[in-house]
């Protein structure tokens, strides 16, 4: 969405008399929705921008475009009153064409552009004056392509419970989000939430640069550059830990202490020692002690939820 077009509805939205919390309750989005659009950060879909005609009793072109949509003597005589009343069938007519079954919609017009829904995949795709714009409600995936460069916010779900519920509302390994929003202002780019702040704390903390120079000191003043290289296993333990200390899973912290030991004995045996026979067995051993701990986990689940 182009600057002007930003301007126009924040100056619509404050001759209405709405702060933004009540103009996205009354379109039935967030709030955040809201400023995303003011701040050109997003453009409305073709139902919001309809919603936003009718709402603010001007044409689509004239919200678009800021052109006037009718000399003084049309508004006299009524002719508003009545455009206004055929956006908001047309808003209507939108509204009850979405809800007829799970096929996909497509709306085309030279004013709107394409608009295609898909509401069994929970797609939609809007190319307009604005740009081209993707959001997949299901994952939490929105693209922005326009004049203002290109916008992506992503949430990943991969190893996550994630839920879109009837009411808007999103559920993440149980933890109900009153939207994506807000689910991803409480979550880090890997979907990852931290209880306390000693968890966030630890996760920003630069572990990986320390490792790195401890080797560089390890292979500069005792020359052990081979041997040095074995810090890196420290890494994912660093994290492991920190998981333990926000959420207390001792089967997670188990699951990856076990996996980098295997791992980092089994290396040390075969390029230290040359010894990989039968030290390799010991990797076999690592999908048998994950497993277990993914049924220490749900048996621990199973018990919570009883």
């Amino acid at each position: 969405m182009d600057l002007a077009m930003a301007q126009r509805l924040v100056d619509r939205r404050k001759a209405a008399g709405l702060s933004q919390e009540a103009l996205a309750a009354q379109l039935g989005v967030s709030r955040q929705a809201v400023s995303k659009w003011e701040r050109s950060e997003s453009s409305p879909d073709t139902d919001n921008l309809i919603a936003l005609a009718a709402l603010y009793g001007v044409s689509l072109d004239e919200l678009l475009y800021g052109e006037a949509a009718n000399d003084a003597d049309d508004l006299k005589d009524g002719n508003a009153d009545t455009e206004t009343a055929d956006v908001a069938d047309e808003a209507e007519g939108s509204a009850e064409h979405a809800d007829c079954g799970n096929k996909p919609l497509v709306d085309i017009s030279l004013a709107h552009g394409i608009h295609v829904i898909d509401p069994n995949k929970g797609e939609e795709v809007h190319v307009g004056w604005s740009g081209i714009h993707v959001t997949n409600e299901r994952k939490g995936e929105e693209v922005h392509v326009g004049p203002g460069g290109v916008h992506i916010d992503t949430l990943e779900d991969d190893g996550h419970s994630v839920r879109t519920n009837d009411d808007g509302t999103v559920t993440i390994d149980g933890e109900t989000f009153s939207s994506w929003k807000e689910a991803h202002d409480k979550l880090d780019h890997h979907g990852k939430h931290f209880h306390t702040k000693v968890g966030r704390a630890w996760n920003k903390f630069l572990f990986p640069a320390v490792v790195a120079l401890a080797y560089l000191a390890l292979g500069i003043i005792c020359g052990a550059w081979a041997t040095g290289l074995f810090l890196v296993f420290l890494i994912p333990v660093y994290y492991a830990l920190g998981d333990f200390i926000d959420q207390r899973h001792l089967s997670k912290l188990i699951d990856v202490v076990y996996s980098v030991s295997a791992e980092a004995w089994f290396l040390y045996m075969w390029l230290c020692l040359e010894q990989p026979h039968p030290a390799w067995v010991i990797l076999i051993t690592i999908p048998v002690v994950k497993a277990l701990m993914r049924w220490c986990r749900k048996q621990w689940k199973c018990r919570k939820q009883a």
